[in-house]
């Protein structure tokens, strides 16, 4: 268990993706993303294993909720800014966690 006040340290946000190109350097596959967060955070770059079921023209304007305040993290030649997040399907594929109904970029989790 951990505490409320635990929970509450991690920013996790709502953004809209407004690129996403295929990142074949990549030990597994994957897509690299531009998030943008609002005023607040800026644009943010992530890299997601989400090729399977998605493909980059699709994801642009997709909200997607991903955690804001992790360190920059360095996969490969590329540096991820924030974690963008995933349910892992019966067929072991990634599904984006977003909204049902577009919200402000930016936005936490209550």
């Amino acid at each position: 268990m951990i505490s409320w006040e635990d929970f509450e340290k991690v920013e996790l946000r709502i953004g809209t993706i407004i690129e996403a190109h295929e990142f074949p350097e990549a030990r597994k596959p994957a897509y690299k993303l531009k998030v943008d967060f609002g005023p607040e955070v800026g644009v943010r770059k992530s890299s997601a294993q989400i090729t399977d079921l998605y493909d980059p023209e699709t994801l642009i304007g997709k909200q997607v909720l991903a955690v804001t305040n992790f360190p920059p993290k360095q996969i490969g030649s590329f540096m991820s800014e924030c974690l963008v997040t995933g349910i892992r399907t019966e067929e072991g594929s990634i599904t984006l966690v977003g909204t049902d109904h577009k919200v402000s970029n930016g936005q936490r989790l209550i």
